[in-house]
């Protein structure tokens, strides 16, 4: 029934993205704004934070255990449902995406600018109007939020249940947005940690769902690397498993200078149906759990 429930709500969660409802991120944003004040001098601690993740994983843990041991079993399942529908989404990206490839095609790199940069990082809005820099933050930044936001979620919800998926979620909220910008790393390197097997499970899918022979020539030996950033890591798996150099612009304009003005659209198209196609890979894995037992 697990199975089935993720399933159900991964359709209607991406049906919710697509309309762009059901935004959570200021829900979780007010949540970790109310956290206590660090103290003059101990801003890069985050006691609280990690307090605040243990006792929301044990009350889920506990919640979970209680229903599924009793005769309210029946209620985890809509319980299952609202957690990943609440932890899964990215909603948001799909319009801005849109006209970014929009302005793309028109050659307006300003436009194309501002359409996307409230959704990179700091670092990444650097860039500037560079096209060439600038298509890699877009498209590196997709791949990481669609991890951290899909797959690292479905990988802990399948382990350890609406727990997992929770914690998660609040991790990434709470690095993302703790008030005190000094401790915000530590929720970095914990997220680091748990994403580690995840993020090369998705680097491995990109190679099953792409091209597995550029895949294993250009990306196989870093997937293997103990040491190494996700977003880069899935942004060479990206690169080595799309053919038509979808992800290098300076080849692709090289190679078919009179389809450059399109490059935007079709290499963010490229890398969404490659993302699609390795959920699918997931998908398919899970099921065969789901008949031998082992995820139900």
């Amino acid at each position: 029934m697990n199975f089935i429930i993720l399933l159900l709500a991964y359709f209607v969660r991406r049906r919710l993205d697509a309309s762009g409802r059901l935004d959570l991120d200021a829900l979780f944003r007010a949540l970790v704004s109310r956290a206590p004040a660090a103290k003059p001098g101990k801003e890069h601690r985050a006691t609280i934070g990690f307090l605040m993740l243990v006792l929301v994983f044990v009350s889920v843990l506990a919640l979970d255990y209680w229903l599924r041991g009793g005769d309210w079993s029946p209620m985890t399942w809509p319980l299952d449902f609202v957690v990943l529908l609440l932890t899964m989404g990215l909603p948001g990206w799909r319009d801005a995406l849109q006209a970014y490839g929009e302005s793309w095609r028109r050659g307006d790199m300003q436009a194309a600018w501002h359409h996307v940069s409230h959704l990179l990082t700091s670092d990444q809005r650097a860039e500037g109007l560079e096209p060439e820099g600038l298509h890699r933050a877009v498209t590196s930044r997709l791949l990481a939020q669609v991890f951290e936001r899909y797959f690292l979620v479905v990988f802990w919800f399948v382990l350890l249940g609406p727990a997992g998926a929770v914690v998660i979620r609040l991790c990434l909220a709470l690095r993302d947005h703790w008030p005190s910008a000094p401790a915000r790393p530590a929720f970095g390197r914990l997220i680091a940690v748990v994403a580690w097997v995840p993020v090369r499970l998705l680097a491995i899918s990109f190679g099953l769902a792409g091209d597995l022979g550029g895949w294993l020539a250009t990306a196989k030996r870093r997937t293997f690397v103990l040491r190494g950033k996700a977003p880069a890591l899935l942004f060479d798996s990206a690169n080595g498993a799309l053919s038509s150099y979808a992800l290098d612009p300076v080849r692709f304009e090289a190679a078919h200078p009179d389809d450059w003005p399109d490059f935007g659209a079709r290499s963010l198209s490229a890398v969404r149906d490659l993302l699609n196609r390795s959920f699918l890979v997931w998908i398919c894995v899970l099921a065969l759990l789901a008949i031998a037992g082992i995820f139900n």
